[in-house]
Protein backbone atom coordinates (compact mmCIF):
# COMPACT_ATOMS: atom_id res chain seq x y z
CA UNK A 1 0.00 0.00 0.00
CA UNK A 2 2.60 2.77 0.92
CA UNK A 3 4.64 1.14 -1.37
CA UNK A 4 1.45 2.60 -3.87
CA UNK A 5 1.70 6.07 -2.48
CA UNK A 6 5.48 6.45 -3.32
CA UNK A 7 4.64 5.33 -6.52
CA UNK A 8 2.03 7.25 -7.00
CA UNK A 9 3.57 10.76 -5.90
CA UNK A 10 6.15 9.90 -7.99
CA UNK A 11 4.30 9.56 -11.25
CA UNK A 12 3.00 13.07 -10.34
CA UNK A 13 6.31 14.75 -9.82
CA UNK A 14 7.59 13.05 -13.16
CA UNK A 15 4.73 14.18 -15.12
CA UNK A 16 4.61 18.01 -13.31
CA UNK A 17 8.29 17.47 -14.57
CA UNK A 18 7.07 17.42 -18.23
CA UNK A 19 4.15 20.38 -17.43
CA UNK A 20 6.52 22.92 -16.10
CA UNK A 21 9.48 22.33 -18.53
CA UNK A 22 9.80 26.29 -19.55
CA UNK A 23 7.93 28.49 -16.35
CA UNK A 24 10.77 29.44 -13.94
CA UNK A 25 7.69 29.89 -11.75
CA UNK A 26 6.67 26.07 -12.01
CA UNK A 27 10.46 24.95 -12.12
CA UNK A 28 11.20 26.06 -8.71
CA UNK A 29 8.02 24.36 -7.63
CA UNK A 30 9.49 21.33 -9.00
CA UNK A 31 12.30 22.17 -6.63
CA UNK A 32 10.22 22.28 -3.68
CA UNK A 33 8.69 18.91 -4.86
CA UNK A 34 11.59 16.70 -5.04
CA UNK A 35 13.26 18.38 -2.16
CA UNK A 36 10.06 17.02 -0.13
CA UNK A 37 10.14 13.19 -1.71
CA UNK A 38 11.60 10.76 0.71
CA UNK A 39 14.81 8.99 -0.11
CA UNK A 40 13.53 6.11 -1.55
CA UNK A 41 11.45 8.51 -3.91
CA UNK A 42 14.53 10.39 -4.66
CA UNK A 43 16.66 7.25 -5.74
CA UNK A 44 13.13 6.12 -7.81
CA UNK A 45 13.34 9.57 -9.42
CA UNK A 46 17.39 9.18 -10.26
CA UNK A 47 16.46 6.07 -12.38
CA UNK A 48 14.04 7.81 -14.22
CA UNK A 49 13.56 11.31 -14.07
CA UNK A 50 15.07 13.78 -16.53
CA UNK A 51 17.66 16.42 -17.11
CA UNK A 52 15.88 18.81 -14.97
CA UNK A 53 15.18 16.78 -12.27
CA UNK A 54 18.38 15.34 -12.25
CA UNK A 55 20.04 18.74 -11.71
CA UNK A 56 18.15 19.18 -8.96
CA UNK A 57 19.20 15.26 -7.42
CA UNK A 58 22.70 16.93 -7.85
CA UNK A 59 22.25 19.34 -5.05
CA UNK A 60 20.65 16.80 -2.73
CA UNK A 61 23.91 16.01 -1.38
CA UNK A 62 22.87 12.34 -0.64
CA UNK A 63 25.84 9.50 -1.61
CA UNK A 64 22.89 6.85 -2.57
CA UNK A 65 21.06 9.29 -4.62
CA UNK A 66 24.48 9.38 -6.46
CA UNK A 67 24.81 5.65 -6.89
CA UNK A 68 21.82 5.65 -8.89
CA UNK A 69 21.97 8.81 -10.63
CA UNK A 70 24.85 6.96 -12.22
CA UNK A 71 22.66 4.41 -13.12
CA UNK A 72 20.35 6.26 -15.26
CA UNK A 73 20.75 6.06 -18.88
CA UNK A 74 19.71 9.67 -19.82
CA UNK A 75 22.86 11.09 -17.57
CA UNK A 76 24.49 12.96 -19.70
CA UNK A 77 29.05 13.52 -19.98
CA UNK A 78 28.07 17.22 -18.68
CA UNK A 79 26.18 15.91 -15.42
CA UNK A 80 28.79 13.23 -14.86
CA UNK A 81 31.09 15.77 -14.78
CA UNK A 82 28.91 18.01 -12.43
CA UNK A 83 29.02 14.75 -10.16
CA UNK A 84 32.65 13.97 -10.14
CA UNK A 85 33.67 17.03 -8.33
CA UNK A 86 31.72 16.05 -5.33
CA UNK A 87 33.49 14.85 -2.48
CA UNK A 88 30.67 12.77 -1.48
CA UNK A 89 30.99 10.21 -3.92
CA UNK A 90 31.49 6.62 -2.88
CA UNK A 91 34.29 4.52 -4.07
CA UNK A 92 31.83 1.94 -5.49
CA UNK A 93 30.38 5.06 -7.21
CA UNK A 94 33.43 6.15 -9.13
CA UNK A 95 33.70 2.58 -10.36
CA UNK A 96 30.46 2.69 -11.80
CA UNK A 97 31.89 5.89 -13.67
CA UNK A 98 35.07 4.34 -15.03
CA UNK A 99 32.85 1.87 -16.00
CA UNK A 100 30.95 4.11 -18.92
CA UNK A 101 33.25 4.80 -22.01
CA UNK A 102 31.53 7.60 -23.21
CA UNK A 103 31.95 9.03 -20.30
CA UNK A 104 35.51 8.20 -19.59
CA UNK A 105 36.36 10.03 -22.82
CA UNK A 106 35.64 13.29 -20.86
CA UNK A 107 38.93 14.74 -20.09
CA UNK A 108 37.45 16.70 -17.36
CA UNK A 109 36.17 13.22 -16.01
CA UNK A 110 38.97 11.15 -16.18
CA UNK A 111 41.04 14.65 -13.95
CA UNK A 112 38.18 14.39 -11.42
CA UNK A 113 38.06 10.51 -10.65
CA UNK A 114 42.30 10.71 -10.80
CA UNK A 115 42.40 13.61 -8.27
CA UNK A 116 39.00 12.34 -6.46
CA UNK A 117 40.14 11.98 -2.24
CA UNK A 118 37.82 8.70 -1.86
CA UNK A 119 39.18 7.18 -5.50
CA UNK A 120 40.93 4.05 -4.31
CA UNK A 121 44.10 4.09 -5.38
CA UNK A 122 44.87 2.17 -7.60
CA UNK A 123 41.92 3.15 -9.85
CA UNK A 124 43.52 6.92 -10.01
CA UNK A 125 46.61 5.25 -11.36
CA UNK A 126 45.17 3.42 -13.96
CA UNK A 127 43.22 6.75 -14.80
CA UNK A 128 46.25 8.70 -14.58
CA UNK A 129 47.50 6.61 -17.70
CA UNK A 130 44.51 7.88 -19.68
CA UNK A 131 44.96 11.19 -19.10
CA UNK A 132 46.77 14.23 -21.52
CA UNK A 133 49.87 15.59 -20.58
CA UNK A 134 48.74 19.22 -19.65
CA UNK A 135 46.22 17.04 -17.54
CA UNK A 136 48.75 15.20 -15.87
CA UNK A 137 50.89 18.58 -15.00
CA UNK A 138 47.64 20.03 -13.78
CA UNK A 139 47.51 16.31 -11.40
CA UNK A 140 51.49 16.63 -10.19
CA UNK A 141 50.70 20.67 -8.90
CA UNK A 142 47.51 19.66 -7.56
CA UNK A 143 48.27 19.88 -3.31
CA UNK A 144 45.62 17.96 -2.25
CA UNK A 145 46.56 14.65 -4.74
CA UNK A 146 47.54 11.81 -2.27
CA UNK A 147 51.44 11.00 -3.22
CA UNK A 148 51.37 7.62 -4.76
CA UNK A 149 49.18 9.48 -7.47
CA UNK A 150 51.50 12.69 -7.41
CA UNK A 151 54.31 11.15 -8.06
CA UNK A 152 52.78 8.67 -10.66
CA UNK A 153 51.89 11.81 -12.60
CA UNK A 154 55.23 13.76 -12.37
CA UNK A 155 57.01 10.63 -13.87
Amino acid sequence: MAEDKEGALLEKVLAYERQVAGDVRLRQSLYDRIRQLSRPQKIMLALRGDRESRMILLKSYDPQVYHFLVQNPRLTSEEAVELTKSDLLQPHTIELITRNREWMKNERIKLHLAVHPKAPTGLSLNVLGLLSYRSLKEVARNPYVRGPVRRAAIN
